[in-house]
């Protein structure tokens, strides 16, 4: 698997190397032509694995086309922008990629297989690289942004509110529908609730008895609508098992789209999470909104001053 998905991103390398005919040509980038063969190669990439193009309508395949253009407009910007900032990739740095992925693949001879059966050259690769490298570069020197512990502790002083963990119930559910198209569909609906009723309290298994009654998708797996907070429920079901103690069941609730029975089984109120808890996934978050600000206003600073034809 692993040398099935290097072989393709070495197709997205190389793939932009070819030689354009000008009837290949979907766009020009300050000089620069994009072909149909990148285009459908990135195409390629927004597509689900399980995809093919046969499966695909026109009019989302067209979509794709345009995401897939935009994508390649903008990496062509940024790519001649790095080189007006003078970011250099060298040969010692292309030969180190070119040593991993070998170590990847298990050889150079693989790799260099790997290479020819996508019918491209060393040299063509080795500019693919080069493009790829350089634009990681660019990304670290104007893009990528480096957060200290001390800035993720004031952010979450400052709105520690965020991180607070809501109050939760892990409940089950009996739900018996009222079929409105039956004139006598609440009296038989009524009935069938409290036929569920009458054998918890004798004790029967809550799993046994939504199974058997139910009428909610939970009933597959007895009634067990996992962990939930508040907002989450029929409004009038969710008031009734928040008020509960855990280990308890409902009376029967009566609303006008049916009756519902409700156990709560477990019981957890909300909770302060702490900054230990919640730094790494609060690092990723502020890391990935600001480094997206920053190449948005990068990308808009370069298409005012660049030309595309499409």
């Amino acid at each position: 698997m692993k040398k099935i998905i290097l072989i393709a991103i070495l197709g997205t390398f190389l793939y932009a190397q070819k030689v354009l005919l000008p009837e290949s040509t979907v766009a020009v980038v300050n000089g620069i032509a994009i072909s149909v063969d990148e285009r459908d190669k990135e195409v390629g990439k927004l597509l689900p694995q399980s995809y093919f193009h046969a499966n695909v309508d026109e009019e989302k395949l067209k979509d794709l086309q345009e995401k897939a253009l935009e994508s390649l407009i903008e990496k062509t910007m940024l790519y001649g922008y790095a080189l007006s900032k003078n970011i250099k990739v060298s040969e010692s740095e292309i030969d180190e990629v070119m040593t991993n992925l070998a170590g990847t693949l298990g050889s150079k001879n693989k790799l260099k297989e790997a290479i020819t059966r996508l019918g491209f050259t060393d040299e063509s690769f080795r500019k693919a690289v080069k493009k790829d490298e350089t634009l990681k570069k660019l990304y670290v020197k104007e893009i990528e942004v480096k957060l200290s512990d001390k800035e993720l502790r004031e952010y979450y002083d400052k709105n520690i509110y965020k991180f607070k963990e809501p109050e939760k119930i892990r409940a089950s559910l009996i739900y018996v529908k009222n079929d409105p198209s039956d004139p006598n569909g609440k009296e038989k609906s009524k009935k069938k609730i409290k036929e569920a009723e009458e054998l918890l309290k004798k004790g029967e298994n809550f799993a046994y008895v939504a199974q058997k009654y139910s009428n909610d998708p939970s009933r597959v797996m007895g009634g067990d609508m996992g962990y939930l907070h508040k907002g989450m429920l029929e409004p009038a079901v969710e008031e009734r098992a928040f008020s509960m103690d855990a280990n308890t069941t409902s009376e029967i609730i009566e609303k006008d789209i049916g009756y519902f029975i409700v156990r709560v089984d477990e019981k957890s109120p909300a909770n302060q999470l702490s900054f230990e808890k919640v730094k790494d996934r609060l690092k990723k978050e502020l890391q990935e909104k600001e480094e997206g600000k920053r190449k948005e206003d990068l990308l808009d600073r370069l298409k005012k001053n660049s030309v595309i034809v499409k």
